[in-house]
């Protein structure tokens, strides 16, 4: 689990969803003994004749074929940011399920939407080079210098 891979000059991956994830409240366990205990489990089964499907629920008692189970993995990342839209905070992921359906990659993009809350953020444990950094790279913090320079004028 995990990429240490630098994107855009020096922040990882890794850094990223470790923001995120403390940034809105999310909690992801690939522990077995978790999966009763959170807000919703992302897993795969198998059909009676073989296929493969993902599930998404909130309750593993009562999964509604219809609107829980995915017969596509690439829908799993947006079933994922849906239930975090919902108010789920807490999450088993199955440890396939997390690098094959691109969980990390999805939080990353959550990561992206949120940087701008994220900087601001005082409760998070960001340093101030980690702010510079992203303030540089998203173009925060521009807009306040071109006003400053049309008031010169």
């Amino acid at each position: 689990m995990g990429n240490n891979y630098s994107r855009e000059g020096h922040m990882l991956d890794t850094r990223m969803v470790e923001l995120v994830k403390n940034h809105m409240g999310i909690t992801i366990s690939q522990d077995i003994s978790d999966f009763e205990n959170v807000d919703c489990m992302i897993y795969n089964e198998s059909t009676a004749d073989g296929y493969d499907v993902w599930v998404v629920t909130n309750d593993t008692r009562q999964v509604n074929v219809c609107e829980n189970v995915y017969y596509y993995d690439h829908d799993i990342a947006n079933a994922f940011d849906d239930q975090v839209r919902w108010g789920d905070q807490s999450f088993y992921i199955d440890d396939g399920v997390y690098e094959d359906c691109y969980i990390e990659d999805k939080l990353i993009e959550m990561f992206s939407e949120k940087v701008e809350d994220i900087i601001i953020n005082d409760e998070l444990d960001i340093t101030l080079e980690e702010i510079n950094y992203l303030k540089e790279e998203y173009g925060f913090g521009e807009e306040t210098e071109e006003t400053d320079s049309a008031k010169v004028v």
